[in-house]
């Protein structure tokens, strides 16, 4: 019977690899050591032992993960015959998305989650995990050789690498899904106080004065519309120029990984504005109902009101204040902003290569 140990890095991974792990193990135990690491060990059927540990597998100055330097250090020091790395760290090779990379020399895979997608993205990670686990061999992907010509040998893609890639039209796309999922936009809102209170003051505004009101009961609904888009495209764009997010030409090994990059910052941030837009939405109706009497509106407004009117000044000051909250973000810290974009090891990554200063994660020696 084999002992298999999963890796996965903290986040995302470890509740995918986690709520799997509830699906597939038997005689489950959760253990918390001395130094407080925890770890989850079951048994797979006519397989063997199965351990579980948050935990990440060194990351090289370039951003690399190079699973082949390390795999069979971990391998002797925790007693484990085969190893698999679960990481929300994006890699690359040939311009390709990166679904795993093999050790040659060592019984070890690491497993890029952000090529499995936004959608379905668990389910292909069981799907692998248990031909893994079963059969020693992966199945998401195709199976590429060489060394990629951009990298050469320093990269994860060198010989004593084995590389599957995402081939199908749609790579990009995916590969730009799943970072979104992995940094998941949600976490930089509570980052985002002093813009908050811009929204919320700008926003209030609209509600208590009756020029407001007559200028969103003219508008029509496609209007609105656009200056809701316009509210949220400002806020998005002044977030990512101004925490200097955006990967300039020359800052990766390719352009395609360059635009990948920006697709996923920018529909990172752009899901994070649409979250706030909605629940500033919510705040001002909710306000407007409470703080605008209905017969005094229909006295300013000369005519019969309804719900609809009241969702038409909510509309039109969520959007004055989501443009306010560009103003408002100056007074973030630019570092807790960046680093609540991105997942952990994203952020180490973009560190490692000398995009911002945080003495957190500047390579040590």
């Amino acid at each position: 019977m084999e002992v298999i140990g999963i890796l996965a890095d903290e986040g995302k991974p470890l509740e995918e690899v986690q709520k799997i792990a509830s699906q597939l193990l038997e005689d489950i135990q959760h253990e918390t050591e001395e130094d407080g690491t925890r770890s989850t060990k079951g048994k797979y059927p006519d397989i063997g032992e199965i351990e579980i540990r948050a935990e990440t597998v060194p990351m090289s100055p370039d951003g690399d993960v190079l699973i082949s330097h390390y795999a069979g250090r971990i391998l002797e020091d925790r007693g484990w015959d085969r190893l698999i790395y679960i990481t929300d760290l994006p890699l690359t090779a040939w311009e390709h998305p990166v679904v795993s990379q093999r050790a040659v020399e060592d019984n070890a895979i690491l497993i890029s989650l952000p090529a499995l997608g936004a959608f379905q993205a668990t389910r292909r990670l069981r799907k692998e995990l248990i031909s893994l686990i079963e059969d020693s061999e992966p199945k998401l992907g195709v199976f590429r050789k060489g060394s990629d010509p951009v990298e050469k040998e320093d990269s994860a893609e060198a010989p004593d690498v084995r590389t599957r890639i995402l081939e199908h039209p749609g790579r990009s796309l995916q590969m730009v899904a799943g970072m979104v999922r992995g940094n998941q936009p949600g976490h930089l809102i509570p980052v985002l106080s002093s813009s908050l209170a811009a929204i919320a003051a700008t926003g209030g505004f609209g509600i208590f004065y009756g020029s407001i009101w007559t200028m969103a009961e003219g508008l029509s609904n496609l209007r609105l519309l656009l200056i809701s888009l316009l509210s949220v495209v400002a806020l998005t764009s002044w977030l990512i120029v101004h925490n200097r997010l955006w990967q300039r030409r020359g800052t990766q090994e390719t352009r395609w990984r360059e635009r990948v990059d920006n697709l996923a910052t920018v529909g990172t941030i752009g899901l994070t504005v649409l979250m706030i837009y909605l629940l500033a939405l919510l705040v001002m109706f909710v306000a407007a109902g409470v703080v605008i009497p209905a017969s005094y509106l229909e006295t300013e407004l000369g005519r019969d009101i309804g719900l609809p009117t009241y969702l038409a000044i909510a509309w039109l000051s969520a959007s004055l204040g989501t443009m306010a909250g560009s103003l408002g973000s100056n007074f973030d810290r630019d570092v807790e902003i960046r680093s609540a974009t991105y997942n952990l090891r994203e952020y180490e990554r973009r560190m490692r290569q000398g995009r911002y200063t945080d003495e957190r994660w500047l390579p040590k020696g």
